[in-house]
C-alpha cells in the first residue's frame, strides 16, 4: 500500500511540475526570453515591431548583430510546437527556417534567401544531428580575395563533398565534418575545392561558413 501511495505522489509531483513548467512558458514574455537568450550568445537583436501570442512570437524589420556581420528579416515568426521549437525567417521573396527538436536534433531550411551579407542562399535542406545530412546551394559567395559565383555542398554525415563556379570554370574537392554536440550549428567543416590552377579552402562552421582563395 505504501508503495501504491508513493509511486501516486511521484506521479502527482512530476505532473505539477510540468503544468508549472507549460503556465511559465506561456505567461513570461517571450521576447524578454528571446533576447536574454540571443545575449547569452554574443548575437543582439533589434526589431521594428512585436507581437505575441500563447505560443508564438512574431517580429517586424528584424536585425541580428554579431562580431560585426548582420543578418536582416522582413519578420521572423518564432513558434513552440509539441516537442520542437521553429523559428522562421522572411526576406522579400525568400525563407529560412530553423528547426531545434526537444531530442537534440536541428534542421535548417531555406530558398532565394538574399539577406546575408557574406553570401546568398538558392537552396538549403540540412538536417543535423549524429552527422549532417542533406545539401546547400550558395551564391554569390564572398571571400577574401574573390566572388565566387556558385558554391554547392553535399553533406553525407562525416564528410562533404563541393562544387564552386569560380574564374569561368567549376572546380571539385571534399572535406571532413567536426561535430560540436553541446551547440550543433557550430559544428566544424574542413576541406579543399580545387580546378586547373586554383583551389579554395572551405571552412569554418555551419553559423559562418568561410571560403578562401589558396595562394
Amino acid at each position: 500500500m505504501r508503495k501504491n501511495s508513493l509511486k501516486f505522489f511521484t506521479f502527482y509531483l512530476l505532473g505539477f511540475i510540468l503544468m508549472a513548467l507549460v503556465v511559465v512558458v506561456l505567461t513570461l514574455p517571450k521576447l524578454l526570453i528571446l533576447d536574454r537568450l540571443f545575449i547569452s550568445k554574443g548575437i543582439y537583436m533589434m526589431a521594428r515591431s512585436v507581437q505575441e501570442n500563447i505560443t508564438s512570437l512574431s517580429l517586424r524589420d528584424v536585425k541580428f548583430l554579431k562580431d560585426g556581420s548582420k543578418i536582416s528579416f522582413n519578420q521572423l515568426d518564432v513558434s513552440l510546437g509539441f516537442l520542437y521549437l521553429l523559428a522562421k525567417g522572411y526576406c522579400a521573396d525568400g525563407y529560412l527556417e530553423l528547426r531545434f527538436d526537444l531530442f537534440g536534433s536541428v534542421k535548417l531550411k531555406g530558398k532565394d534567401f538574399r539577406c546575408l551579407e557574406s553570401f546568398h542562399i538558392k537552396d538549403i535542406d540540412l538536417q543535423i544531428d549524429d552527422g549532417i545530412k542533406g545539401f546547400a546551394k550558395l551564391s554569390s559567395v564572398k571571400t577574401k580575395d574573390v566572388k565566387v559565383d556558385e558554391l554547392s555542398l553535399v553533406f553525407k554525415g562525416r564528410t562533404f563533398e563541393g562544387q564552386a563556379l569560380a574564374f569561368g570554370q567549376m572546380l571539385k574537392g571534399s572535406g571532413m565534418i567536426v561535430l560540436n554536440r553541446k551547440d550543433l550549428l557550430k559544428s566544424q567543416i574542413n576541406g579543399t575545392v580545387s580546378g586547373v590552377g586554383t583551389s579554395f579552402f572551405i571552412y569554418g562552421n555551419l553559423e559562418n561558413p568561410m571560403l578562401e582563395l589558396k595562394k
